[in-house]
């Protein structure tokens, strides 16, 4: 219970005053990827130089507040030394509540035993996996240029949901865009015809974006027409049961919620807690605010892979003003919404925002 607590802690001092220290980190272990995305280019990047687990080991073992740590890629599946990674956070980081990451599910086998291996073996007391699902099946394989992509997919969730537990989560990830931007509940269907009982509390949905240093899609033309995504959205978030005491449900309702007005004017609905409670480490060890904001705020490298050297530096501090003022591109990613709802649940409660 004290790590939950601690995390309680960290949310609570987020709607009074920023926190010292991030307590959510995003951190993208590499560039490699199978697929092809239409609406990512990760998988074009150079994957030389990525940090080795001798450095990933450093990083955790100077910054190790953290309650909650998002691993994202690429697919982290690509890295064979993941494993170590994982052990390198749960052997540091004594104070972590919730880990979690998505996949796109092709690796089936070494996926399931890896996460066998994180419940068995790791202390953390929540782990949460998504596994892509970006439309039926003729649509996903053709959005993640990977052909059978759709079929292990829900091979892999369909193995993975065996493991469910009160530790352990898993769902399917849906990210909203041009191409399926109305094919959710096909979607959905087709995926409940494969694997039977299933529903909308078991998809993840968010937006697609655009972001040129983590995504480099900048010539994406497929973000969704913002007021139909914003409809679709809120049709997905009513259609959702109404579990009051959970919060991931809670998470994902003002997500949804939000996004509406996100769509609505472009604007982001809420101070971004990018740069206070939360940041972004590309693999290559270089901090930045969060996934969208290509304002870098240091390099672990250079700094004795010491993040919170670089946290206590005049950059970020001169960045964390910037998002203050929205001076960054604006985005309603979960990878930053979710610390910002919780930032502000007085204001949620009170229904003033």
């Amino acid at each position: 219970m004290h790590r939950l607590s601690k995390l309680a802690r960290h949310v609570i001092q987020s709607n009074i005053a920023e926190n010292r220290y991030p307590y959510r980190l995003t951190y993208a272990v590499t560039s490699r990827c199978q697929a092809r995305c239409i609406m990512c280019n990760i998988w074009r990047k150079p994957v030389e130089d990525e940090l080795t687990l001798a450095e990933i080991d450093d990083v955790f073992a100077r910054a190790s507040r953290f309650s909650w740590i998002n691993l994202t890629g690429g697919e982290l599946f690509q890295r064979e030394d993941l494993a170590g990674i994982f052990r390198s956070i749960d052997r540091h980081c004594r104070g972590l509540y919730l880990l979690n990451f998505p996949t796109n599910g092709f690796q089936t086998d070494l996926i399931v035993a890896t996460v066998r291996e994180i419940l068995d073996r790791m202390r953390m007391p929540r782990l949460m996996v998504t596994v892509s699902l970006d439309g039926p099946q003729e649509l996903h394989d053709r959005i993640r240029n990977l052909p059978g992509s759709w079929s292990r997919a829900l091979d892999t969730f369909r193995q993975l949901r065996e493991l469910r537990s009160r530790r352990f989560s898993v769902y399917l990830g849906y990210t909203i865009q041009a191409d399926n931007l109305h094919a959710f509940d096909e979607t959905l269907a087709a995926a409940r015809s494969e694997l039977g009982g299933l529903s909308v509390d078991d998809f993840h949905v968010n937006l697609a974006h655009v972001s040129g240093h983590y995504y480099a899609n900048q010539g994406f033309s497929g973000v969704p027409e913002p007021l139909e995504a914003g409809r679709m959205l809120t049709r997905i978030g009513a259609a959702r049961r109404r579990r009051l005491l959970d919060p991931v449900a809670f998470l994902e309702r003002s997500y949804q919620r939000l996004a509406w007005t996100y769509q609505q004017d472009g604007s982001v609905p809420l101070v971004c807690q990018a740069a206070a409670a939360s940041c972004f480490i590309d693999p290559q060890g270089n901090v930045f605010p969060c996934s969208g904001f290509a304002a870098p705020l240091g390099s672990l490298r250079e700094n004795d892979y010491d993040l919170y050297r670089i946290w206590r530096g005049a950059e970020r501090h001169r960045v964390r003003r910037a998002v203050r003022d929205r001076a960054c591109p604006g985005c309603w990613t979960p990878c930053e919404a979710y610390q910002t709802i919780l930032a502000n649940l007085v204001s949620l409660r009170r229904g003033t925002l």
